[in-house]
């Protein structure tokens, strides 16, 4: 992306007021993203908003924000009789049981982060016993916000865990984990927005598609505060329409399997 405005040194140096996490006291951006100012806009009127709260904010969230790992995927992508997973759309549009806690568990990719929900056609799975070692890391919980870390064009996807069965997810996906899950929607629904995205992008680094943004730069992120009954609405409208995408997926493939 081209280079807009040229600014002095000091100001190309951020710096983060915990070493927390792994943090660096001192951080250096040099991408491009940093000098547009539609990017640094977005995170200085957040900022300067009463109220505002950055998602790093520890007293907020269960758990560090990380991202997921690789999987050790169980089926075969060439074959897709070996895709099983507790929770899988099955043919009549109903859900692949547990079986007594022995199937297989859901893998989500950053192909399975669509802009404000998940699709689970797109994923794969990873055996229980894999899942058990690494769900610590890697595993997901219903209300977790997932948001897509790497690669032009998915970069900056957002949408929260809106399921019961376990999953977990890849290493291009960050997890966010709140205290309070009615937070967790209302904080990717704003990142949704353009102000929201906007301040994504202003912390992006690579060039040529090979892009990312790393957990300590989304915890920067401001975002811009709310009354209690203004998140409780957001969360209500936001997961409502998500569980209708759900069941909207579970009749279309119920309604195709009788063709």
């Amino acid at each position: 992306m081209a280079l807009k405005i040229v600014r002095d040194w000091e100001s190309t140096i951020l710096d983060l007021k915990s070493t927390e996490q792994g943090m660096y006291e001192i951080n250096h951006i040099f991408e491009p993203e940093f000098h547009q100012e539609i990017y640094v806009e977005a995170c200085e009127k957040t900022k300067n908003i009463p109220g505002a709260f950055q998602i790093g904010k520890t007293d907020l969230l269960k758990k560090t924000i990380c991202r997921g790992m690789q999987p050790k995927y169980a089926d075969d992508e060439n074959d897709v009789d070996t895709l099983i997973y507790e929770g899988m759309v099955l043919s009549d549009g109903t859900r692949q049981n547990s079986n007594d806690g022995n199937e297989n568990v859901c893998a989500l990719k950053s192909n399975c982060i669509r802009n404000g929900y998940i699709d689970t056609s797109l994923a794969r799975c990873v055996s229980r016993n894999f899942y058990e070692k690494n769900k610590e890391r890697a595993g997901v919980e219903k209300n977790d916000v997932l948001i897509n870390s790497t690669g032009d064009g998915t970069i900056g996807r957002v949408a929260v865990y809106n399921y019961d069965f376990p999953a977990i997810v890849d290493g291009h996906v960050t997890i966010l984990r709140y205290k309070d899950k009615e937070l967790a929607w209302y904080v990717a629904a704003y990142l949704i927005t353009k102000t929201g995205q906007n301040q994504i992008y202003r912390y992006i680094n690579g060039s040529s598609g090979q892009v990312e943004i790393y957990p300590q730069d989304i915890a920067r992120i401001w975002i811009k505060p709310a009354s209690e009954q203004k998140i409780k609405k957001v969360y209500r409208e936001f997961s409502s329409a998500c569980q209708k995408h759900d069941e909207f997926y579970r009749d279309l493939t119920s309604a195709l399997n009788d063709v």
